[in-house]
């Protein structure tokens, strides 16, 4: 029972226990959670107001969900990874992450944490995802914080 959770200080913590929507909600903090589609077998999870909320911005978290298929956009808070059935039978689609999606998780957390931190990634050494990476952490770090704009009728 495994799933993963990634400090705003970009620490990654496995955590080994069942990964019920309580505990995600309980690590991603006070406002309710987002679901961030990561692929098949995998999701992402994030606070909903974590900008709003005034958490610091994830730039690692940002970067893995980001490297995973994610929007690219600046998340705030904790990050929580679970493992995820779509087709589950029995009503809950959140499921442990299997291993070998851990351990790829892990190691992109580390080539993403190397870099971020001006180091070299360990399985990662083409100089064009390092420079994609840095360019992404920069944009993580700086950007406008995201919105949303909700308007009434329809355009004319």
């Amino acid at each position: 029972m495994t799933y993963l959770v990634i400090d705003p200080d970009g620490a990654l913590h496995v955590r080994d226990r069942p990964p019920t929507l309580d505990a995600i909600n309980a690590e991603v903090g006070d406002g309710g959670t987002d679901r961030v589609p990561l692929g098949v077998n995998a999701r992402g999870f994030v606070n909903d107001v974590g900008h709003l909320a005034g958490l610091p911005r994830n730039v690692v978290g940002s970067l893995l969900l980001m490297c995973c298929g994610a929007a690219h956009q600046p998340y705030a808070g904790p990050v929580v990874v679970v493992g995820w059935d779509r087709h589950a039978w029995d009503g809950t689609e959140i499921r442990p992450l299997p291993p070998e999606v851990l351990e790829a998780l892990r190691g992109l957390h580390a080539d993403i944490r190397a870099v971020v931190d001006g180091g070299v990634p360990r399985d990662r050494y083409d100089p064009r995802w390092i420079a994609q990476v840095r360019k992404a952490a920069a944009f993580v770090a700086a950007a406008d914080t995201p919105t949303m704009t909700i308007r009434r009728g329809l355009p004319t």
